[in-house]
């Protein structure tokens, strides 16, 4: 019999867990899927459009699976979100082409991070507050400049070697990547900046350390065009790295025939 192929969206709150992908002895958010799904009478191999570390969110989390068992994909639903701990839903199943995965499959995704000053008590769990005297202790400027912040960003807009905002491992780090959108979008009613972007794909801590580095120029602490001096000679970053907290993973896109 053949395997039938399935997606999977999925909403979560990053705060609980360790981030997605499974880790012994730690909450992730794969680990309490896996459970949920074996409850459900399902064992699979998931594979997700995005590993998102500690405390970063998803707004639309995908992840695929095969088996050889014909799922009813609402009633799947339902059954494994009775068993999901608080703070993961899975939004939306449905059947998928032979051969679909999450991640090889998905054209893009889209990683939304908020950054600001003086924010409600409801918001900052999903942003990132400041003044923050950790991260910047030689500043009391509290909110970042956008125009400033946007000068910065622009220059990492493109296919770039994006290896000098990575995460260093032990082998060189393969970050060629290319950044469809590059935004910041400002509120207008509380000093409140949302970076967005949009790629073919980000290596480990990129969306982070790239965000840390445009918001120190965005608070007077580097230049605007330090981004471009990264960008054309990686080294290790030893710049500021955002916090998890702030990040969301908002959607990943597919061609018209998948998810």
């Amino acid at each position: 019999m053949e395997r039938r192929f399935y997606a999977m969206r999925l909403w979560y709150e990053g705060g609980p867990f360790r981030g997605y992908q499974r880790q012994k002895g730690l909450p992730t958010v794969q680990g309490a899927l896996e459970q949920a799904m074996r409850r459900a009478g399902i064992c699979a191999h998931l594979s997700a459009a995005a590993r998102t570390d500690a405390g970063v969110h998803a707004l639309s989390q995908v992840v695929s699976f095969a088996v050889r068992e014909a799922l009813d994909p609402e009633a799947f639903r339902r059954e494994v979100n009775r068993s999901l701990p608080e703070g993961i839903a899975v939004l939306h199943v449905r059947p998928e082409r032979r051969g679909f995965h999450a991640r090889a499959s998905a054209l893009s995704r889209t990683y939304v991070y908020l950054v600001g000053a003086g924010l409600p008590e409801g918001l900052r769990p999903y942003a990132w507050s400041l003044p923050d005297g950790r991260a910047f202790p030689e500043t009391k400027v509290e909110s970042p400049d956008p125009k400033v912040m946007r000068a910065a960003l622009s220059q990492s807009l493109g296919e770039h070697d994006f290896a000098g905002f990575s995460r260093f491992g032990s082998r060189r780090v393969r970050a060629r990547r290319t950044l469809l959108r590059a935004e910041i979008h400002s509120a207008s009613w509380v000093p409140l900046h949302a970076v967005v972007l949009e790629g073919n794909g980000f290596s480990r801590a990129m969306v982070r350390n790239l965000v840390g580095t445009v918001v120190a120029a965005g608070l007077g602490l580097e230049r605007p065009g330090r981004v471009g001096e990264i960008l054309s000679a990686p080294t290790r970053y030893r710049g500021v790295r955002a916090p998890g907290s702030g990040l969301t993973l908002a959607a990943v896109s597919y061609p018209p025939s998948a998810a």
